[in-house]
């Protein structure tokens, strides 16, 4: 007698959604940066704004400045969850950008438990083997981190 046994699709179809779902709701778009305040001003390498790249946080979002253009992030998402269910520090972590490949970038404000350290690293994109990130990106990666500019 063989020990197949037959498993409802809808069951699977309920567990796969259930699962995507668990992974996405980590991160909710936001419309504004309300409440986020403690956030706000310009942010550049060693905090000196003649340098480029630049991030500016207000509360329409993120606006970023790579030679010499300004890319605007209006919808960010805000990665609640990130640091995990029990964290309780002061870093804000936020995807200013998705695109087919996911999250391109990840913002960390507050990185490492700095308040007014901004740090911008590679997520779904620039890793070895994997899709590229666009110049603009990997500029950002590259001048990561930042602090408030004095």
């Amino acid at each position: 007698m063989s020990a197949l046994r037959v498993i409802n699709p809808g069951a699977i179809g309920a567990c796969v959604l259930g699962l995507f779902l668990c992974a996405v709701a980590g991160a909710v778009e936001v419309a504004d940066l309300k409440g986020f305040e403690q956030l706000f001003g310009r942010y550049a390498p060693g905090g000196d704004c003649g340098r480029e790249p630049r991030v500016v946080v207000d509360v329409t979002g993120f606006t970023f400045e790579v030679a010499g253009a300004r890319d605007k992030a209006t919808r960010p998402e805000y990665a609640a969850s990130y640091g995990g269910q029990s964290y309780d520090g002061v870093a804000k972590w936020f995807f200013p950008f998705r695109n087919a490949n996911g999250y391109p970038i990840l913002l960390a404000f507050n990185d490492g438990e700095k308040p007014g350290v901004l740090g911008v690293t590679a997520h779904d994109e620039g890793w070895k083997g994997g899709p590229k990130l666009a110049a603009r990106h990997q500029a950002l990666v590259n001048g990561s981190p930042y602090t408030k500019c004095r």
